[in-house]
């Protein structure tokens, strides 16, 4: 094997002039069957004769007809194997493996279509047995494997991964080389430039890490060593009075929820009968952050806090005061009812109608008024003007008027098979009833109260979901209310700045506590998150005060293409670091799922998707979506699919790819596997100088 690091384009490395007389001899054959005769259309034959069987009354005939269709079905199966209409003649194969095994000395080229002809076999990488040998083995490796229910053994006598576009080869992956193509055509070996994965084990905070420590030394176990853990501004907002809102600004990594979690420990340590564990609360969007948090608190020696994620607590806490309501919620309310159930302008128009019908009935007051077209026109233009326009108020209107029920007998209403609630009708009511009745009350029947609350991801929450946590904390109102802008994942919420949301809530008089600097993340990271967010980000990237490997994109023809050059890639970053934690997210649950079953294929070892926010928080790879890991962090994060279909040019898109990349703590890559998302900032390294 060549072992020179330049070759010269007439004279090159003997691996790469293989892979060039290979490739044109796949473009000749592609070529030569592109320009064949048409092939017999079998399907259409098939029909006809399906249509003369039916008319036929002799035996013998249909005898003769059946056996027709048999041998045509048998061609169109044949017909069939060569996918030729479907291969990209510009990027046929990604892969090229050579086998010796119980059928001999066979040459196999994987790609994303199958295609047969005399001289070339192609096959899909996602459903050719063979393509678990590429996948799983390297080469000079032997194998024993069951294929098509048959034992085979062999060895592999040449895997290569390749890149080709626009017909032309250009690179070549060896376990020993990475030959690529330079602008004035020689061959390079870029090996030692090719992207790593180095580095990071351990950089991410775990749920121990923001505990006491036994190595401490410390006497006082009650509060932990905050000094030694945050900054000046950190310990200023954790120590503020008692009583009273905070609410923290800060980006990603900044310490929003540590300054909110060290602040229970601190009143709780300060003042143990004012701030008792078991009657402060944290609420947060997801279970993932929520089973974080359960673990973080006892190691800040804080023990009872309760830990909610809010869909579920706000749900109990309606059944507790509306007995008798659908337990079912509607899968298909319109996107603008959801926007105006969560805009500030539904709180207002409620509390100033609750405060007005005290004495009454909550619940025929909600139905009243969520049914009254005349309140939902002055609410939008009182509190809304501009954002809804008049059919969209009709269509709220309507919607209300056909969803909501006055009287709860088991019958929907007029049109409806099953009675529902909309989701956000929870937040809704438990709203009205506490500015009706007062405070809320517990399983116990007596008053709802809070020492502490504490709301983190704020900004995912509407103003009237807030609304209804901050009235939890009674007259004191000793809340934190954390969140960043511009990681918002939820775009119908009415949380545009925090200004306009505390406004909202009448709590006019509270600042906005800015969190300048984070921590998480690298500056390499945090540049490239700022560059996502567009026109939406600050001024300025937040400070950082650690430097860190550069954030790449790898871009990639395919998704086989992708597992290919990923899988040992990973595999090699679990073996080099057994203990690092490493995430690798997508857009949604669906892509996570197909994505993790081609890495499984390909035997990346300890790797596990989580479809229902069960993160392990330990070493290993896991993989979902970017959502479920919103709140968390890991050693390395790897977004993966960040194409232009799945991440568009709009504001929802931004915020979430924004997202998935602060999630990494010590370096980050993006991987697309078609045409690449244009918010990935230009510049970016890709294979090579990763």
């Amino acid at each position: 094997m060549s072992q020179a690091r330049r070759h010269p384009p007439d004279a090159p490395p003997d691996e790469v002039r293989e892979e060039l007389d290979l490739l044109e001899i796949v473009r000749a054959n592609i070529a030569r069957l592109d320009s064949a005769p048409a092939a017999p259309d079998h399907d259409k034959r098939l029909v006809e004769l399906r249509d003369v069987l039916a008319d036929e009354r002799l035996d013998e005939d249909i005898a003769s007809i059946v056996e027709d269709m048999d041998r045509l079905a048998a061609l169109r199966a044949q017909q069939q194997q060569s996918m030729r209409g479907k291969i990209d003649r510009d990027s046929p194969y990604f892969g090229h493996l050579v086998v010796d095994d119980d059928h001999g000395r066979r040459s196999v080229l994987i790609g994303k279509e199958t295609f047969l002809s005399d001289r070339v076999r192609i096959v899909d990488w996602r459903n050719a047995p063979i393509s678990r040998i590429f996948y799983q083995y390297a080469e000079g490796d032997e194998y024993d494997l069951e294929i098509a229910d048959r034992d085979v053994s062999g060895e592999v006598l040449v895997r290569r991964t390749l890149a080709i576009a626009g017909g032309e080869l250009r690179r070549v992956g060896t376990d020993d080389h990475t030959w690529v193509r330079t602008a004035g055509g020689e061959w390079e070996d870029l090996r030692a430039r090719e992207a790593k994965l180095a580095g990071g084990a351990g950089v991410a905070v775990r749920p121990s890490s923001l505990g006491t420590g036994a190595a401490s030394g410390r006497q006082d176990k009650h509060l932990p060593d905050i000094a030694s853990l945050l900054d000046p501004e950190q310990f200023k907002l954790i120590t503020r009075p008692e009583a009273g809102v905070v609410a923290i600004q800060g980006s990603a990594g900044s310490g929003k929820t540590t300054v909110g979690l060290h602040r229970i420990a601190y009143l709780a340590f300060k003042a143990p009968e004012r701030f008792r564990p078991p009657r402060m609360m944290v609420v947060v969007y997801s279970r993932a952050l929520a089973s974080y948090i359960s673990q973080v608190l006892p190691a800040l020696g804080v023990e009872g806090v309760q830990v909610v994620q809010y869909d579920a607590w706000i749900a109990r806490v309606r059944r507790q005061h509306f007995k008798g309501l659908p337990e079912v919620y509607s899968e298909d309310t319109p996107g603008i009812v959801s926007r105006f159930k969560t805009h500030a302008a539904a709180l207002q128009m409620l509390d100033e109608v609750g405060r007005q019908s005290r004495g009454k009935d909550p619940l025929m007051v909600f139905e009243e008024t969520m049914t009254d077209r005349g309140l939902i026109d002055e609410a939008i233009r009182r509190w809304a003007p501009g954002e809804f326009t008049e059919t969209q108020a009709e269509r709220i209107h309507r919607w209300c008027s056909l969803q909501h029920y006055i009287r709860v007998d088991g019958e929907g209403p007029t049109g409806a098979d099953t009675p529902a609630l909309d989701r956000e009708d929870d937040s809704l009511l438990v709203r009205l009833y506490q500015t009706m009745r007062g405070s809320l009350l517990n399983q116990h029947r007596r008053p709802l109260r809070h020492d502490h609350v504490m709301v983190d991801e704020a900004q995912d929450l509407s103003p009237v979901e807030l609304a209804v946590l901050i009235d939890t904390a009674g007259e004191g109102r000793s809340v934190t209310l954390a969140g960043d802008v511009a990681q918002k994942v939820h775009e119908g919420r009415d949380f545009q700045d925090w200004r306009q949301v505390l406004d909202a809530l009448r709590l006019q008089h509270v600042d906005v506590s800015p969190l300048q600097v984070s921590y998480r993340s690298t500056r390499q990271i945090m540049e490239v998150a700022h560059a996502i967010l567009g026109p939406l980000a600050p001024d300025s990237p937040p400070s950082t005060p650690r430097d860190g490997a550069p954030v790449a994109h790898l871009a990639f023809g395919s998704m086989g293409e992708a597992i290919a050059w990923l899988a040992p890639a990973l595999t090699d970053l679990t073996h080099r670091e057994p203990s690092a934690y490493i995430a690798l997210l997508t857009v949604d649950l669906d892509d996570a799922v197909a994505w993790y079953h081609a890495l499984d294929r390909a035997e990346v070892p300890w790797i596990d998707v989580v479809t229902d926010q069960d993160f392990s928080f330990s070493p290993g790879i896991e993989v979902s979506d970017i959502r479920s890991a919103k709140g968390l962090e890991f050693d390395y994060v790897v977004l993966l699919g960040v194409d232009g279909e799945r991440f568009p040019m709009q504001d929802g898109a931004r915020h979430l790819l924004h997202v998935g990349a602060t999630r990494a703590a010590h370096q980050l890559w993006l991987v697309s596997t078609g045409q690449p998302s244009p918010l990935i900032p230009a510049g970016l390294p890709g294979l090579l100088d990763g």
